[in-house]
This record gives structure tokens, C-alpha cells and sequence, in this order.
């Protein structure tokens, strides 16, 4: 099952969510209500008068009470899920932060913080996406880890302090290629979903502990220990107490059956994945069994732990759930999965003594060597490393990232010059890094845009374009974007106000020969994509098309467009784009017509694909694999192919790989 086909089980799971969570609700509301008559009819409470004036004692059956009592809670459920799903808007920051993460500062000299920050940043590129945010859950001594967002724009992804210093490169890798599984497979934008609705439904436990607590706490309860008449009232906002807590935790058990049938099916996949994009079972298999001989093992201590516990990379929670109640499947079925010869036995882990570590007050001397001793070391690759051609199943595996990838991706990192990477990482640099890339190579334009720059910006941004301009004018367009991909954690720093600074200088760039080309189109739809949803809180885009027929006119443009660049002659361009239609023709029982160039501005181009970012994943795969095709017919990706690949890639929401070196690739 690929990304696609994932993306579009997960969009379908979430209409059983909605139903099983309906069902939850009604369950635990009319538990409460019926806790509620029976207590009052037992206790012979008065519910109201009768005609002549006498005391109408409560019955069990009194629709009335039922519905109130029962409506009443349903609302309070109902008003918990809808202020939890709220605060996650925000996306994976927000459950990060809250269960006690710190956002890895770029330039830490921690050997171990760098270590993660390269293996996650290796895994962006090998998989399309921009590099997520980083967080370390500093006071956890377990091995665990976590991916949360709504989309790839706003993803993050956590690791346990534990984590990052009990496992080697090797192992974290395949615990981060099984968080990455989660990113591209639309299983944390349905964590997220499930992590707001259940809170309503756990929050009646809450409600019962915090009555509980407030009688043990309260004057109220010093005054039953010394023998006051309100022991009574005491008693009876106990048992209130009690009720909710016994009803609260079988909302408890529905939330947890619910959390580990979304759950329990997905982390074997995601642990097929990890061993498919790394190639190595050892890996994620090393860090399964570190977990079973650690004291610690993979548990998570912050009181937050049981609302995210089906998002972690293996169970959290001090008192593991069993059988049908498991969120995550047991230690032993999952490495036996993966390594079916395993003898059974746990490895003896302990935490290692703790290091002096410069991290936090390190210098930017200090900062550069730790990046450049922790970044992989690979040998000067010839020619340029990024791909110039295709081999045959770049664009059939799609939405699989697979092991030649990762290494391909891990090549193209090792390979960017130290100062590039540097720039990138810090909000001044990443800013001067697409400038960098905007300024026209026409040295009458490039006058007139520097200008703009020295009277925008800073002296020190001015002089960074300057010289990243003259290192990266000439790079191919799948290097750039790496770099872009990069930049991205950097440009979420920035504040809202500069933010929209830097936007307004992107497009004065852009306009400023009066054109818009490939590349500058391409750049607008990454940060239209990853950095207007994360600063503007834009949601998803609902699906409107689930049939390409609705689509052949767009799917056609596209095409044609594809068609047409990197070639010689009319010829070529009508077999390559009988290559990408021959993928789409069965699927709307006719053909596609070459446009022509006149109907292929990029007006045009725009408003194709905003219709697909409607489509369904299925869709959007199909449209995807005819544009590789298409691309792929001459065996060559040139610099404009890759360029539009990527902005159709980021403005329908799918990630696209670097594509592949062969053995003749220049």
C-alpha cells in the first residue's frame, strides 16, 4: 500500500471515527443519566409539585431528567472535544509543547540533539517533504518518538532524551523513517482528529477526579472529620465524584478501544516502511529491543501522556493496555515481524553517564563544528550528484520511499557545502538563501534587484545574497530545492510581521522582470503550501473530485505543459505526452488532446491545479504518475521538468522524492 492509498484509507477511517465516537458519546452520556434517576429515585429526592401541592417524588423512568442529565453531559463532551480540537489547530507544535518538548535550537553543539537533526533532515529530503520542526522531550528517559500535524506543512516530530542517547545512527534512522511513514501516510492528521474528539469523552474522569480532589481539599471535608452536620452534602458530592470517575473511565475504555483499532494496524506498517526505506531491519529492530531491556523502557511520565499515547513509537504509558485495549501491538510480535529469526532475548540497556554538553550556550564556532562532525561524511560524488536521469521505477513506486532514495537523499545532503546548510538553518540566512535564488542572472535586472535588497534588508543579508548568489545560480533545480526544503523550519521562526515582509521582497523579485518562470512559480507554491498554512492556519482543502473524468480538461493542460519542455521538436513533444495520457485514458473512457502552448500560461497551470488540490489521493496518484511518464519518456529530468513536477507536487499535497541517479547520469 503506497502513500496514496493510504492517504485515501485514512480519509475513509475517519467516517468510522466520527460514528464510533457518536456511539461513545450517547453510551456515556446515558450512563451518566441513568446514574443520575436511579440515585435520585433510590434517595426518594423531590423532583417537583404536583396540582394539589403535594412533593413528587422521583421515579427511575423520568424522560424529563433522562434527557437533561443526558443532553447535559453530551454537551459538555461536546464542548471538551471541540476546545481540544481547537488548541491542536495549531498543528504538531501544540501537542509537542504540551507534553513538555523543547524545539531543537539548529545550532546546538549536543552531539546527540545534531544526530537527530541530520537523520530527520536526510529522511525530508529522500521523501519530498519540507524538513518538519524538531522537538526533544527533554526529561524522558524512555525510548520513544512521535510525528503530529494536520498536513506535512505543520508537522513536527519528537524524540525522547532517552531516544537520541541510547540509539545508534542506524537505529534512530528507523525509528525516524517510522515516524516519517506517519507524515506521508495521512495517519497524523487522523491521530490529531481522534486525539480532540476522545479528550470530551476522558474529560468525565477528569471532571469526577477534580470533584474528588476539591472534597478532600475543601473546608468541607476538615469539616466532616471533626463531625459537621454538611457530612452529608459531603457524602453526596462524593458519590457524585465517584459516579463520574466509575462512568468516566468506561468512556475511558470506549476512548482506548477506539485509539488502538486506528492505531494498532498502522504501526506495522509503519514499521514495514522503516525497514523498506532504510533496507535495514536492524535499525528499527535494534531500538524495538533496547526498548524491551531498558528499566525505563518506552514510557512517556508527563500527564499528557494518555491523551497522545496512540501517536508514539511504542506504548507510553506506565500501565500498558492489553488484547483489544492495546494501542501499539507487543514488543515481541513487532521485531518477529521484522526479524523472524529473533532468539527472544532483550538486550540490557542502562543511560549512559550524563556528558558536558555546550548546548544552549555554545558558540557559533562551537555550533559549526558539532554540525560538521555529526553531518555524514560522503566521498566528492562526480559530476552533479542530484539526478539527470531517471531509472525505471522512479515514478511506478511513487509515494514509496524506498532504501535507493534514502541513500541518493543522504549523497545530495552530505554533498551541500557547509555555509549552504548554515544559511538554511537560521531565519536571516534562510531568508538571504531564496533571495539568493530570485536574483535574475541578467546582470541589468540583477543591478536593480540588489538595490532593492540593500535598501530592505540588513548589510550583513545583503552581502549573504551576494555570495550565495554567485555559488548556486547554476544549480540544478532539484539541489535548490533541497535547499528550499531546508529553509523551511527557519522561515516558520519568523514573526508573522516578517514574515509578510519577506513575502512582499519575493514577490518585488518576481515581478521585477515583469515574468514569472518555472522556478519562481515553483518557489511560490512550496511556501504557498507549507508557509502560508503554517503562519495563516489555513485547514486542508476538502476532497470535491473522486473521478479523474471530472478532471481530463486540467489533467490535459498539465500534461501538455510537461510535454513541451525539454524537448526538440513537436514530435517528441506529442510522444511524451502520449506517454503521461496513455496512464489516464482508461480512467475517463476517452482521449486526451495535446493543448496548445497558448492555452498553457501558467494562469492556466494555477487553475488546474487548484482543482486537483480537490481531488481524492487516488486522484491525485494517478495524475502524478502520468506527469512522470510524461517526464520520464526521454530518460531526462531537466531543471524545468523538475521544477513544475515539484510545484504540482506541493500545491496538490503530495510529496515527491528526488528523482534517482542511474549509472549514466552525468
Amino acid at each position: 500500500m503506497d502513500f496514496f492509498e493510504r492517504q485515501e484509507a485514512a480519509r475513509k477511517s475517519t467516517r468510522w471515527l466520527v460514528g464510533w465516537y457518536v456511539l461513545a458519546v450517547f453510551g456515556v452520556a446515558a450512563a451518566i443519566a441513568a446514574l443520575a434517576s436511579g440515585a435520585l429515585s433510590l434517595g426518594g429526592g423531590v423532583v417537583g409539585v404536583s396540582a394539589d401541592g403535594m412533593p413528587v417524588r422521583a421515579k427511575f423512568w423520568n424522560p424529563e431528567l433522562l434527557l437533561s442529565v443526558g443532553g447535559g453531559t453530551m454537551v459538555i463532551i461536546l464542548l471538551g472535544s471541540l476546545f481540544k480540537s481547537m488548541s491542536l489547530s495549531a498543528g504538531g507544535a501544540a501537542v509537542a509543547r504540551s507534553l513538555g518538548g523543547r524545539k531543537i535550537d539548529p545550532g546546538t553543539a549536543d552531539a546527540d540533539e545534531r544526530k537527530l537533526l541530520n537523520v530527520v533532515e536526510e529522511m525530508s529530503i529522500a521523501s519530498g517533504v519540507p524538513v518538519p520542526e524538531v522537538y526533544l522531550l527533554e526529561n524522558e528517559q524512555g525510548i520513544n518518538a512521535f510525528a503530529a500535524g494536520r498536513t506535512p506543512s505543520d508537522a513536527v516530530v519528537a524524540a525522547t532524551r532517552g531516544c537520541v542517547r541510547l540509539l545508534t545512527r542506524d537505529e534512530l534512522q528507523g525509528v525516524m523513517a517510522h515516524e516519517f511513514s506517519h507524515i506521508l501516510n495521512g495517519d497524523m492528521k487522523l491521530n490529531l482528529r481522534l486525539m480532540g474528539l476522545l479528550f470530551g469523552i476522558l474529560m468525565i474522569t477528569v471532571m469526577g477526579r477534580v470533584v474528588l480532589r476539591s472534597i478532600f481539599y475543601s473546608s468541607y471535608g476538615r469539616r466532616r472529620s471533626s463531625g459537621s452536620k454538611d457530612g452529608g452534602g459531603v457524602i453526596a458530592i462524593a458519590a457524585l465524584g465517584v459516579a463520574l470517575v466509575v462512568v468516566g473511565y468506561l468512556g475511558v475504555l470506549a476512548a482506548n478501544l477506539i485509539k488502538a483499532a486506528v492505531s494498532r494496524q498502522r504501526e506495522f506498517l509503519a514499521d514495514a516502511s522503516a525497514v523498506q526505506f532504510t533496507r535495514n531491519p536492524d535499525g528499527i529492530g535494534g531500538a524495538l529491543k533496547k526498548i524491551g531491556g531498558l528499566s525505563a523502557g518506552s514510557r512517556v511520565v508527563d500527564p499528557h501522556a494518555e491523551e497522545a499515547s496512540h501517536m508514539f513509537f511504542a506504548c507510553g504509558l506506565k500501565a500498558k493496555m492489553a488484547g483489544a485495549f492495546a494501542t501499539h501491538p507487543p514488543l515481541e510480535k513487532r521485531i518477529r515481524a521484522i526479524e523472524p529469526r529473533w532468539n527472544g532475548r532483550f538486550p540490557k540497556v542502562s543511560l549512559p553517564e550524563i556528558s558536558v554538553s555546550a548546548a544552549g550556550g555554545a558558540s557559533p564556532q562551537a555550533a559549526a563544528f558539532a554540525a560538521a562532525s555529526t553531518r555524514p561524511q560522503r566521498k566528492p560524488v562526480a559530476g552533479d550528484p542530484v539526478a539527470a536521469f531517471l531509472n525505471a521505477s522512479a515514478m511506478g513506486g511513487l509515494g514509496v520511499l524506498s532504501n535507493e532514495q534514502v541513500e541518493h537523499a543522504r549523497d545530495l545532503y552530505a554533498s551541500l557545502p557547509a555555509n549552504w546548510v548554515e544559511s538554511a538553518h537560521h531565519e536571516a540566512g534562510a531568508q538571504a538563501l531564496v533571495f539568493a535564488m530570485l536574483v535574475a542572472q541578467d546582470d541589468t535586472l540583477r543591478a536593480a534587484e540588489m538595490e532593492l535588497l540593500r535598501a530592505a534588508t540588513d548589510t550583513l543579508t545583503y552581502e549573504t545574497v551576494i555570495s550565495l548568489h554567485d555559488e548556486i545560480g547554476d544549480l540544478h533545480s532539484s539541489r535548490k530545492i533541497a535547499l528550499i526544503d531546508l529553509a523551511i523550519p527557519a522561515l516558520k521562526r519568523l514573526s508573522p510581521d516578517e514574515y509578510e515582509r519577506f513575502r512582499e521582497l519575493m514577490r518585488r523579485l518576481i515581478e521585477s522582470d515583469r515574468q514569472v518562470d518555472l522556478f519562481e512559480f515553483m518557489l511560490q507554491k512550496i511556501v504557498s503550501r507549507h508557509l502560508d498554512i503554517y503562519f495563516n492556519r489555513r485547514p486542508p482543502v476538502k476532497v470535491r473530485y473522486k473521478s479523474m473524468s471530472r478532471l481530463a480538461k486540467e489533467a490535459a493542460v498539465l500534461l501538455s505543459t510537461l510535454a513541451s519542455l525539454g524537448v526538440d521538436s513537436q514530435a517528441e513533444a506529442e510522444a511524451s505526452f502520449a506517454a503521461g495520457a496513455a496512464e489516464i485514458e482508461p480512467h475517463i473512457g476517452g482521449k486526451l488532446e495535446l493543448k496548445e502552448g497558448s492555452d498553457c500560461g501558467l494562469a492556466a497551470i494555477d487553475a488546474a491545479l487548484e482543482r486537483f488540490d480537490a481531488a481524492s489521493p487516488l486522484v491525485k496518484k494517478l495524475l502524478l504518475v502520468a506527469c512522470g511518464r510524461a517526464v520520464m519518456h526521454d530518460g531526462v529530468v531537466a531543471s524545468d521538468e523538475a521544477e513544475l513536477l515539484r510545484a504540482i507536487a506541493d500545491t496538490i499535497g503530495c510529496p515527491i522524492p528526488p528523482f534517482v541517479a542511474t549509472e549514466n547520469a552525468a
